[in-house]
Parts: structure tokens; sequence; C-alpha cells
């Protein structure tokens, strides 16, 4: 048995999570959409993961995912996205059951996500979905403190999540 320390340690355990986080991801890839997403107004936004809910604009942040408790007042209830979950489960033939998973929005509620789009919302590996939780948490931040624009942030969440496309 070889032990691994120092700085050679944290690359490697480094490379075994990202690693890891992809094959599980690669794996949950949904099939590709035949209905074309509503945001396709720009080439910008056709590039974005999930669908956008058209009431979040970089003018609008401030009234909107900038203020506390807004994203639990538009999210969907537990009983309309655990339907929805157990059904694209079937539909995509999944391993696994509903308790595996975390229906995620694509586009996260905070950064402007379609809240009740089918579109906008797929069954996620918990560990996944956690790992994506965090990215949404740093750029949801970040836009709330005039660091990134609304724009660059989901860009920036569409590249993270491109495999769920």
């Amino acid at each position: 048995m070889i032990t691994i320390t120092g700085p050679l340690k944290a690359r490697s355990l480094a490379l075994i999570t990202v690693l890891s986080f992809t094959a599980v991801a690669v794996a949950c890839k949904a099939a590709p959409s035949t209905t074309p997403s509503p945001s396709t107004a720009t080439s910008a936004a056709s590039n974005l993961v999930g669908t956008l809910n058209p009431a979040v604009t970089q003018a609008t942040i401030r009234a909107t995912i900038c203020v506390a408790g807004w994203t639990a007042r538009i999210r969907p209830p537990s009983s309309w996205t655990g339907a929805l979950e157990r059904r694209q489960i079937r539909e995509l033939g999944l391993p696994g059951t509903a308790a595996d998973y975390e229906e995620d929005h694509l586009m996260p509620l905070a950064l402007g996500g379609a809240p009740r789009d089918p579109r906008n919302l797929r069954p996620v590996p918990r560990a996944t979905a956690t790992w994506h939780d965090g990215w949404e948490t740093r750029l949801h931040r970040e836009v709330c403190a005039g660091t990134m624009t609304l724009t660059e942030a989901q860009a920036e969440m569409s590249r993270v999540k491109e495999n769920l496309r």
C-alpha cells in the first residue's frame, strides 16, 4: 500500500472528487429535449441550461432574487415536484428510486430559473445536487453584491450544469 502525504495528497483528493462528480453527472445526463426553450431570444440565452423566469432580470433583482425569502415564496410545493420527479425518473430510465435523487432546478430559482417549468427541473443524484447548491449560493451572493451580473451568473451556472441539458 502506498501512502500519499503533503501537497500531492491534497491534489490527489481534489482530482478524485472532481472525477467522482463527473462520473455521477455523466451517468445522469438527461435525454435532449425536443421542445425549444422559451429562452431563445438571444444567443446567450439559448446557451443557458434550463428555463428562465421572465420576472427576473438585472433590472428587477433587488425586488426578486435579492429579497430574503423570495425563492421560498415562488418554489413549487413538494407534492408537485415529487410527482414530477417520479415521472421523470421513469421516463429517463434512471436507476434507483426518488429517494436517491433531488428534483433540482437546472437554472436555480436564486438565479432567475423558472419555478414550475418541467424543462427546468431534473432528478439529480443527491451528492451532485449538494455540490450544485454551493455554486448556486456563491453565484447568487455575487449577483446580489453587484460583483457579477445576472447574465454572467446564469452563464456560469450553465457551464457547471452543462451535462444536465
